[in-house]
């Protein structure tokens, strides 16, 4: 086998080669339904376009009995006719490698070791709502115990004070003295009212 070039891309022995085509002066939008018409405005007439088809159609049959090769320049012209599809999967390869398989969609690549069963999911999805179910079951009975204990809580405090007001020694003043006394703010807390016995 001979060496291969530093710069060259080693072609596989199942390669045939493919004729070439130059598409680089070929405009790049659709022409639309109107013949002759591009978006730079009107280019030739339908009668030029026929007259230009007769005179292809001549020479190519005149290659065609001269060569012996009228299939190849047929697959030619109709592939010239043609516009390239370019949203067409493997059409345009990138690495200009003919001889490559085009390549699968991400959708087709699924493996299915990672979907599960109709009866696994309605089982994971049971097992999530006793789950939730038991969740909220604690959360109210954690509500209602702390509740039980502000309420505990609130009662002993005002019963403390209630004994500690009946417990209190009062010294009974004169209206005069609580006037006084309304004056100055330490004074003024120690006033307290009493039902009178």
């Amino acid at each position: 086998m001979a060496a291969v070039a530093a710069d060259e891309v080693p072609v596989p022995p199942q390669y045939k080669e493919q004729p070439r085509y130059d598409f680089r002066h070929f405009p790049d939008e659709t022409r639309g339904f109107k013949v002759g018409v591009t978006k730079w405005g009107k280019t030739g007439t339908k009668r030029k376009l026929e007259e230009y088809a007769e005179q292809v159609e001549v020479e190519r049959d005149a290659a065609a009995m001269d060569e012996g090769e009228a299939a190849g320049i047929a697959d030619a012209a109709e592939h010239l006719a043609k516009r390239a599809k370019h949203n067409v999967l493997g059409l345009a390869r990138t690495s200009g490698r003919a001889w490559k398989v085009p390549g699968q969609r991400a959708g087709t690549l699924k493996n299915p070791k990672l979907s599960t069963s109709w009866e696994k999911k309605m089982q994971v999805k049971a097992e999530e709502t006793a789950f939730k179910e038991r969740k909220r079951a604690a959360k109210a009975e954690a509500k209602e115990v702390a509740t039980a204990a502000r309420l505990k809580k609130e009662a002993a405090k005002k019963k403390k004070l209630e004994a500690q007001q009946r417990s209190a020694i009062t010294v009974r003043v004169t209206a005069a003295t609580a006037k006084r006394m309304m004056k100055d703010k330490k004074k003024r807390k120690l006033l307290r009212t009493a039902d009178v016995a």
